[in-house]
């Protein structure tokens, strides 16, 4: 029969490609590698349906009366509360927690902050969404954060949907956080009823934040119980280089050498300059100043210092701001595309360019990075690196 065919298809609700069975392991459109929310949801369906399978019914020769010379008490299985303001919300444990999930408005018009001790966050996507689209050329895509304290690395998703930028903080697998912000996306479009997110009133925005909050609830409880449907396989990267764009050396948020390298990024610079060499050097500087700012920003905040920012220019294509501290309170950040998993190699070779002229403090004076700017000048001739 028709009918039954058709229950046996699945369509990916971003590319609109049509998927029949078998369905795919790692519920991934074969199409576009995006995941399939509605085959993870019969997916689900289907192991709950198997759970509620009764077992046979054995006959009963004897009762508790004859066996038992007390009464036994029976333990109830613990029903698990999600208090979403916690600091952490334990999803599995030792692994994975949840800091923070957050809504709100590219206008910055905050809809939904489950911990305000995180509060800053909300405000910081916005600043970076606009580095993204901005000096990076792209849409904001993570933050990994390295904390200064313990060196504990922690993500941050960002999804932008319909000029609203989700925001999911903690420790996860990418598959698990884009399952969740999923979530929070379908609950806001059921919450706001068509209302424009940027004009609500107080106590519309009251309301939506108490929905999604009691949804969201519901959503953390069903993803810690459906732990096993999630595969954790990372997508390859299409790219096999990386490809640097800028370098920059600083030291307590003082720009040391900056090098913009060709002509990718989107750099614009109107103001009246005297020659080629001299525009290049603004240009220079204010992609610096950005990135300075940014990171001072997000250190002063978090207690954590960016490892890298991604930004997405396309399918499988990525665009990274990347942060190395150093010794003596260097830092090297760099703007690159291409492949992530290549950065480490690429660092310790400039790491071992730059290691003579960062043994001592900054204090102010330049000439003794005169030299190491000519090297890298000439390191970075062939800016691509496998």
């Amino acid at each position: 029969m028709l009918f039954g065919r058709e229950l046996e298809k699945i369509k990916c609700p971003s590319c609109g490609y049509v998927v029949t069975k078998p369905f795919p392991m790692d519920q991934l459109c074969p199409n576009c590698e995006k995941f399939l929310p509605n085959l993870f949801e019969r997916i689900a369906k289907t192991e709950e349906g198997k759970k509620l399978i009764p077992k046979e019914i054995q006959k009963v020769t004897k009762t508790p009366a004859s066996e038992l010379s007390s009464k036994v008490k029976v333990k109830k299985k613990a029903v698990r509360t999600i208090k979403l303001s916690n600091d952490e919300i334990e999803v599995k444990t030792g692994e994975e927690y949840i800091k923070l999930l957050g809504i709100i408005t590219q206008n910055r018009i905050p809809i939904f902050c489950s911990n305000e001790r995180y509060n800053y966050l909300l405000e910081l996507a916005c600043n970076l969404d606009f580095i993204a689209s901005s000096i990076l050329g792209g849409e904001l895509d993570q933050m990994m954060l390295e904390s200064i304290e313990t060196q504990k690395m922690e993500n941050c998703i960002f999804v932008i949907d319909k000029s609203i930028i989700y925001i999911l903080y903690g420790k996860f697998p990418n598959k698990k956080g884009y399952w969740l912000i999923e979530q929070m996306k379908k609950n806001l479009d059921a919450a706001l009823e068509g209302l424009d997110p940027d004009q609500l009133e107080k106590i519309q925005a009251h309301n939506i934040s108490l929905k999604l909050e009691s949804a969201l609830k519901y959503c953390i409880l069903e993803y810690i119980k459906l732990q096993e449907v999630f595969s954790d396989k990372k997508i390859p990267f299409v790219e096999d280089t990386l490809k640097v764009h800028y370098f920059g050396l600083s030291s307590q948020s003082i720009g040391i050498i900056s090098l913009l390298l060709g002509e990718e990024l989107p750099i614009v610079y109107k103001g009246p300059t005297s020659s080629p060499q001299e525009e290049l050097e603004i240009k220079e500087s204010l992609v610096t100043a950005k990135v300075e700012a940014m990171a001072a920003n997000t250190a002063g905040n978090t207690g954590a210092m960016p490892r890298w920012i991604a930004v997405k220019l396309g399918f499988q294509n990525y665009r990274f701001l990347t942060f190395t501290q150093l010794e003596k309170d260097y830092i090297i950040n760099m703007l690159s595309e291409g492949n992530i998993e290549k950065l480490e190699k690429v660092e310790k070779l400039l790491q071992n360019v730059v290691q003579d002229a960062v043994q001592t403090k900054f204090h102010g004076d330049l000439r003794p990075f005169n030299k190491l700017k000519t090297d890298l000048k000439r390191l970075f001739e062939k800016n691509v690196f496998s």
